[in-house]
């Protein structure tokens, strides 16, 4: 199926559909955190209609009444793939409190095995790779070529947002992560399913998710890939090296739907970066 529009061509789409990560790339997301680029929690959530990997459409004003999960990422992307094993496991807890969609957006790493987009059917096949390599349940949208749903949200690629039945934003977290939205739910089902919620806004990057599982999101990419990552962004590239040598260790955290305490995350903490240490002691002297 190809729909005329989600096909564009020219500078908007160049901008936003590039062809190989660049360090200039990660400084721009870098400053996007904190410009809080899109709606803001209590604001009404820009409308969009789009066609999932199966071909069903799906308009957001249509599914007032409910509330909506609606996450934004890529197949190439570090953080979205962290933050895959906890969202799986929270659908399969709450998936029903809410309608669960995810965006489809630019490879964040694009490379020979998954590149920059070139028409709606490429965009389409990469989208369903990730959902049969990741085991996702919920319907995933494929967004234009030039990004517009994206950018009418944001401009990172794996963004959260949960939308009241009334279709306002409730919550807006700049990083998708399993945890926090078991958080927010819970409290946007005690308010009826009415937001915002509090705290509404997340910032934080969440990265133990892509620690442990993020380097598949460029070897997914490619050769490619995985290079420009290396060359672009040394020290994120070792850390995700890094993460999958510890992933058996990492994997009961990593892969959590649900917030720990405190204190675990205190005791865990301190854990987890002496394992790290005699990790990379290990890997240094090989």
């Amino acid at each position: 199926m190809e729909d005329t529009q989600l096909l564009s061509s020219g500078t908007e789409e160049k901008r936003h559909n590039y062809t190989r990560f660049h360090p200039k790339t990660l400084g721009r997301d870098a400053k996007l955190v904190m410009q809080s680029v899109g709606p803001l929690p209590g604001e009404k959530a820009p409308d969009f209609t789009l066609h999932d990997t199966e071909g069903r459409t799906w308009t957001l004003s249509e599914l007032q009444g409910r509330p909506v999960v609606l996450i934004f990422g890529s197949g190439t992307c570090p953080m979205t793939t962290g933050s895959l094993p906890g969202l799986n496991q929270l659908y399969r807890e709450v998936g029903d409190q809410a309608q669960w969609l995810m965006v489809y957006v630019r490879e964040a790493h694009p490379g020979e095995d998954m590149p920059a987009h070139e028409s709606y059917e490429q965009k389409r096949n990469q989208a369903q790779r990730m959902v049969d390599e990741e085991g996702i349940a919920w319907p995933i949208l494929i967004g234009e070529l030039n990004g517009h749903t994206h950018h009418a949200y944001t401009e990172l690629p794996n963004h959260i947002y949960l939308i009241d039945r009334e279709g306002y934003v409730a919550f807006r977290g700049e990083f998708a992560h399993a945890p926090t939205l078991y958080k927010v739910l819970a409290q946007l089902e005690a308010q009826n399913g009415f937001g915002p919620v509090s705290p509404s806004l997340d910032r934080s990057m969440h990265m133990l998710g892509a620690t442990a599982y993020g380097w598949r999101g460029p070897r997914r990419g490619g050769k490619v890939s995985m290079e420009d990552l290396v060359r672009g962004a040394p020290p994120l590239a070792a850390n995700l090296k890094m993460g999958e040598m510890m992933q058996p260790l990492l994997t009961p955290l990593a892969s959590r739907s649900r917030p720990l305490s405190t204190k675990t995350k205190v005791v865990m903490g301190l854990g987890l970066v002496g394992l790290a240490a005699l990790a990379l002691r290990g890997y240094r002297q090989r």
